[in-house]
């Protein structure tokens, strides 16, 4: 039997410490529907590797209940994985958020020329390639100027990025191309990463709101708060609390539209793998594609989750091929001082 959201609320960081602890292949723990209630939701890569000495200090059998709460556990063979791409950009696609647009809208394919010079010139990017990621909605900046929402690690390659110097451009290309500079890198809430033995029982963890930047639109750029006419969706307008069970959409630059539902809320994710170290991240909320979809994929990262009404909720960074994980809408405008369009 399942209990109410408050029993749930109540036990979380309980929960959160004894579920990563029970198990090293557990790579996130919220709050998720429980037959008509609540109770707590795991997710684990079975196929994650881990060392010999952490599996034996795991727990025999799975938790079926913490402090009188249940706990259900997803099986999944893939980690968790901050979603941008790094693709040959001649490759050819249908999906249209991928061709250079005018005006720009929410959802194309954005990318950061000059941080992927640096990694390029540093060896860390192959020759031919570049990073992307999606252009998540516009926000308006403390100062008044227009900007572009998306990820950290789209829009200031994880840190590494120079604020008010490095261009955004879109769709993206090896070298700067002034006809595709969108947006100037303006500001990004630092991503913080934790010791490689972190775990939340241990006290180690240091836990992460957001993954969010944004980059002020260059004063020549036509922009609209809507998606490309052919997707037929209503426009970002507003924002939402994200809950378990609301129906939501998102459009992103590789997997386009896909429908979804969350499926879990005040989730813990971790460790991930970003540049400055493995990140963790706290209050979070999961979600899955309906009628066994992929809600998204690599270079999706930035993109706006919204609600079936319009309602921004969320801002998606992550996921594992099955669950996807966003940093809800307010934390993210909170963070970085700006408002939605």
């Amino acid at each position: 039997m399942g209990v109410s959201y408050q029993s749930c609320e109540d036990v979380l960081d309980t929960a959160v410490n004894e579920l990563f602890d029970s198990d090293p292949q557990i790579q996130a723990v919220g709050i998720a529907r429980h037959q008509q209630a609540f109770g707590f939701k795991a997710v684990k890569n079975a196929a994650k590797i881990v060392p010999a000495s952490a599996m034996a200090g795991a727990a025999k059998k799975p938790l079926k209940a913490i402090k009188k709460v249940p706990v259900t556990i997803d099986t999944v063979s893939s980690d968790i994985e901050a979603h941008f791409q790094v693709p040959h950009i001649q490759a050819a696609s249908f999906i249209p958020e991928r061709s250079q647009t005018t005006p720009l809208v929410c959802g194309l394919q954005i990318q950061n020329v000059d941080d992927d010079d640096r990694q390029r010139k540093a060896g860390a990017l192959g020759q031919g390639l570049i990073i992307i990621g999606t252009l998540g909605c516009f926000v308006k900046l403390a100062d008044g100027s227009n900007a572009i929402l998306s990820n950290n690690h789209v829009l200031a390659g994880e840190n590494r990025g120079i604020k008010g110097k490095d261009r955004i451009l879109h769709p993206g290309s090896l070298t700067f191309s002034s006809a595709q500079q969108a947006a100037t890198l303006t500001d990004f809430v630092a991503l913080k990463p934790s010791p490689n033995n972190a775990r939340p029982a241990k006290g180690n963890v240091v836990f992460n709101a957001v993954d969010a930047a944004v980059a002020a639109l260059t004063a020549s750029v036509a922009f609209s708060q809507t998606y490309l006419p052919s997707r037929h969706q209503v426009a970002p307008h507003g924002t939402g609390t994200p809950k378990v069970g609301d129906k939501v959409f998102k459009i992103g630059r590789t997997t386009g539209l896909t429908h979804g539902t969350i499926t879990a809320i005040g989730t813990v994710v971790g460790p991930i793998p970003y540049d400055p170290g493995n990140c963790w991240f706290n209050q979070q909320f999961e979600i899955v594609g309906d009628n066994g979809t992929m809600f998204s994929d690599h270079g999706d990262s930035g993109s706006a989750i919204l609600s079936t009404t319009g309602e921004v909720v969320g801002l998606l960074y992550a996921g594992n091929g099955t669950q996807t994980y966003a940093c809800p809408i307010q934390a993210v405008l909170s963070a970085l001082n700006c408002t939605l369009l």
